[in-house]
């Protein structure tokens, strides 16, 4: 039989004849959207919504069955006879405001994901995102703006001065935290970046005043003075030296301008008017004293990370396969764990990878990473800097462990000593259950970075 194709135009539609069947192609949206994406066509073209989210400069409608169904926070707000009404009569709809400095993407980034469980996460909106999962208490989300977050370090260390100064605008102090402990590892990095010289004054005083930088005061003045050029830049204000100090205010008194070495200081700060006759008078008579600061300035200095060697012999090298060489240590007092010491390959130059990880006492892990490093010739030690630095408290036991990537000729440390002073601290090593080719005695990881 042969079969009849015809096609009818019949009002709003059309009319098919296959295989002796007629049918209706429909033009109504609901008939060919997934649920998920017919939730998501009535949020982007304002269908039937009966909330209004007020961020003051936009007003976002949607519905109030979608945040319900996401989020406590919203159910308990919006079955709330308090809610405020939009006016607009009997299509009055009910107001969630939010007073906080956000933007209206980000805003209407979060209620996409409240419909569709799908995000674009990027560095411009992961903190705005970060900030309104946890105020609704979406954890979901929060849990992925955190990955997100820490991808980001890992990546690039430079992301975390944008990181912080997004959290900085929205008080997400946990967050400044975890992105200061990059920067402190990165300082030169992250100070030579470009999200560092727009950063506002706030941000600058807060990351200047931290103890823990890995960078000399000499440097650090100097990445200040570039900011305060950048500044004045941005202000329309000439770029004078009178100027430098009206913008930097108080964050002036965060450099430690008495750690900052003579030499520098006679060829970049004593010629110049951003200090005063009288601070640099009481500077010159530091230097040429050597007696204690007694100015204004703070004198404490940084925590600058340094090796602490439980052994300073090696021996002939040995063949290492991708095993753990594990070795445990406790502090008397609180230090900062930076890194780790590690030998580098005797038998040729080339880049290497290991596996370091970190636990307690109870085989909780605390850090967990992976490092290349490039071994160059007669040189058998290497620091391995890690991402951001671990708190380690006192009498708490720390076991580091290394594994290499693929089989290698390591250089194999000898004569290890048990206990070693640092500053007021006594750190003890302690043999680890398990890890015959390294002990207290002898075997890989040389040595731990701290400070």
């Amino acid at each position: 039989m042969t079969t009849v194709k015809l096609l009818i135009d019949f009002v709003s539609g059309k009319l098919h004849q296959i295989e002796g069947t007629f049918m209706m192609a429909s033009v109504y949206w609901q008939d060919y959207l997934s649920l998920k994406e017919a939730l998501l066509h009535m949020f982007e073209n304002k269908i039937s919504c009966d909330v209004i989210f007020d961020i003051g400069s936009d007003q976002i409608p949607c519905h109030s069955f979608v945040l319900i169904a996401r989020s406590h926070v919203f159910e308990a707000n919006l079955d709330s006879p308090l809610v405020k009404l939009s006016s607009g009569g009997v299509n009055s709809m009910k107001k969630i405001e939010l007073h906080e400095v956000v933007d209206t993407d980000g805003v209407k980034e979060f209620l996409r994901y409240l419909y569709t469980d799908d995000i674009d996460l990027g560095e411009d909106n992961v903190m705005t995102l970060l900030y309104l999962a946890r105020k609704y208490m979406v954890f979901s989300l929060s849990e992925k703006c955190q990955s997100f977050i820490t991808a980001a370090s890992l990546d690039d260390p430079t992301n975390a001065v944008e990181l912080y100064h997004q959290a900085f605008l929205l008080d997400i102090t946990d967050v400044m935290e975890d992105s200061m402990k990059v920067i402190n590892q990165s300082t030169k990095r992250c100070m030579e970046s470009d999200a560092f010289l727009t950063l506002p004054p706030q941000c600058i005083r807060g990351l200047i005043a931290d103890d823990h930088h890995q960078l000399d005061e000499d440097n650090i003045y100097r990445y200040v003075v570039q900011w305060c050029e950048r500044r004045c830049e941005r202000e329309d204000i000439e770029n004078t030296d009178e100027n430098y100090r009206k913008v930097l205010g108080d964050i002036l008194y965060e450099i430690r301008f008495p750690n900052i070495s003579y030499k520098f200081f006679k060829s970049s700060i004593e010629r110049r008017n951003i200090l005063t006759e009288r601070e640099k008078k009481d500077l010159i008579n530091m230097y040429k004293n050597r007696c204690s600061y007694r100015g204004i300035f703070k004198s404490k200095p940084r925590n600058v990370s340094e090796r602490l060697m439980r052994m300073t012999d090696y021996d002939a090298n040995l063949m290492l396969d991708n095993v753990n060489h594990s070795i445990a240590f406790t502090s008397s007092e609180k230090v900062l764990l930076h890194g780790i010491v590690t030998y580098g390959l005797s038998h040729e130059n080339k880049k290497f990878k290991i596996y370091v990880n970190l636990t307690d006492g109870n085989g909780k892990e605390i850090m967990n990473d992976e490092f290349w490093v490039k071994s160059k010739p007669m040189e058998k030690e290497y620091d391995v800097i890690f991402q951001k630095a671990v708190e380690i408290q006192p009498d708490i036991k720390c076991v580091v462990s290394l594994e290499l990537d693929e089989i290698n000729w390591m250089w194999n440390g000898k004569n290890g000593i048990r206990s070693v002073y640092f500053n007021n601290s006594e750190i003890q090593f302690t043999d680890e259950p398990g890890t015959e080719e390294t002990n207290t005695f002898q075997g890989q990881i040389p040595g731990i970075i701290l400070s």
